[in-house]
Parts: structure tokens; sequence; C-alpha cells
């Protein structure tokens, strides 16, 4: 019983130190993408990390312990050691997902990146740049720019965690400020228009 509890909370821990970067994208994908409640628990990150590492730990330190040799009475029947064998392989398991999890903000940017535009596109007549609020890490940018270059009349996106911001290359007037901030809003972000150029 400890080991599955064990088991269970480091998976829920791991998955809740992610969910920063994760849960914009399970949002959007449901539909729900302005809701951006992930974001609220980004500064708890150290915290869900640290409790995942404690908590796998502990799983492994419960699957690995030496078992008693207990020895028999005579008349009484010897209890028999059970196989481990199942337990360390979930346990391995979820800590390879617990893992994936939590560093996901790092690897997590260079998934779903927009593809370099090809030269069939039309060159850019204009420059559009957005305050973008709600970004915890780099992995944001990635999923802003995937939803701004799919707005009709975007050559390009680059969206910047640290100055907070995307630069949108527009080939015409189809993109529309107001339909740039609806695609940042999909990704689970909030924007507002800083200029146009």
């Amino acid at each position: 019983m400890k080991e599955r509890n064990a088991l269970a909370g480091s998976l829920i821990a791991g998955l809740l130190a992610s969910i920063c970067c994760i849960g914009p994208l399970v949002l959007g994908a449901v539909g729900l993408g302005s809701l951006g409640i992930a974001s609220a628990l980004a500064p708890l990150r150290p915290w869900f990390l640290g409790l995942t590492a404690v908590l796998i730990a502990c799983g492994f330190y419960l699957a690995y312990r030496p078992q008693s040799t207990e020895t028999c009475a005579l008349g009484e029947a010897c209890t028999t050691h059970v196989s481990r064998r199942g337990q360390r392989v979930v346990l391995w398991c979820v800590a390879f997902l617990a893992v994936a999890l939590a560093t996901y903000p790092g690897w997590g940017a260079h998934i779903g990146r927009p593809a370099a535009t090809s030269s069939m596109v039309p060159a850019a007549s204009g420059v559009v740049i957005l305050d973008v609020q709600g970004m915890t890490c780099t992995a944001c940018e990635g999923e802003i720019e995937r939803e701004l270059v799919k707005v009709p009349g975007v050559v390009s996106a680059t969206a910047s965690f640290e100055q907070k911001r995307a630069e949108v290359r527009v080939a015409s007037v189809l993109a529309k400020a107001n339909l740039l901030i609806a695609a940042v809003e999909r990704a689970g972000y909030r924007a507002t228009l800083e200029r146009k150029r």
C-alpha cells in the first residue's frame, strides 16, 4: 500500500510541477485556452519538484529495501518472499514520466514550433508587436507561435518569454490585431496590442 501511495504521489507531484506549461496546452486542446488557470501554479513549481523528488526517493527505498528473513518456528508455515519485479518496473516508469513532466519547460519549447516559412509565402508588409501576459517559461513561446501562424495573413511569428511579447510579421491587412490577440488567447495567454509598424 505504501508503495502505491509513493508512486501515485510522485506522478501527481511531477504533473503539478509542469502544469504551468502543460496546462495551457491541454486547455487549448479542449477549447478552454483563454482560462490560463495553470499559470497561477508557476510560483509553486519548486515545491512540487521537491515533493516529486522526495516521493520518488521513498518509492525507490520501499521497492529496493532488503526483505526481512523470518525464521520458521517448528510446526508453523514459513512465509515466502514476494517478487517485487512488477513494482520496480512500475516505479521506473513513473520516475521516467515524472522526470519528463518536470523537465518539460526545457525541452517543450522545441516542440510545435512552426516550420520555417517557404519562399512561396509573400514578403511581410508589416510587423505587429503584442504584449503577452501569462508566459511562465520558454515552452510557452512555441505554443503562442503555433497559434499565431494559423491566422490568415501572418507570414511568421516570434514569441519571447524574456521580453514578454510576440512579434508578428504580416503579409496583408488580413491579419487584424483582434485576430492575433484571439490566437494568443487560444494558446492560453493574454495579449494586448503594443504597436503596429
